[in-house]
């Protein structure tokens, strides 16, 4: 898979889960849950944004070695992500999803 085709499956599949993790269907899931439960989905949600922003505004030709170099963890955990989304009630497998597709991107640009 060539960077531009990883940059833009990674960063879709980022926003895909930011639409989810706002939308009023992950509310009421959220609603369900514990404090805790809901303070660790709001922080996935903040790192969810961070990393959107921090590869949107980074510059694909200073990333695409980077990006090369984890192909396989990129297209695992991107495919692994827009599974999870498939069902909002499984709240808890969609914020360990979205962590490891974080830990991913976190290789190839620092996020805090």
């Amino acid at each position: 898979m060539s960077p531009t085709d990883l940059y833009s499956a990674t960063l879709s599949a980022l926003t895909d889960a930011r639409a989810q993790m706002l939308s009023p269907a992950w509310q009421a899931e959220l609603d369900k849950l514990t404090a805790d439960q809901r303070l660790t989905a709001s922080k996935a949600l903040l790192r969810v944004e961070q990393a959107i922003l921090v590869l949107s505004n980074a510059a694909l030709s200073d990333i695409a070695g980077a990006m090369q170099a984890n192909e396989q963890g990129l297209t695992s955990a991107t495919a692994s992500l827009e599974d999870a989304l498939k069902d909002i009630t499984k709240v808890q497998d969609i914020i360990q999803t979205i962590t490891t597709a974080l830990n991913v991107v976190g290789k190839i640009l620092p996020l805090l």
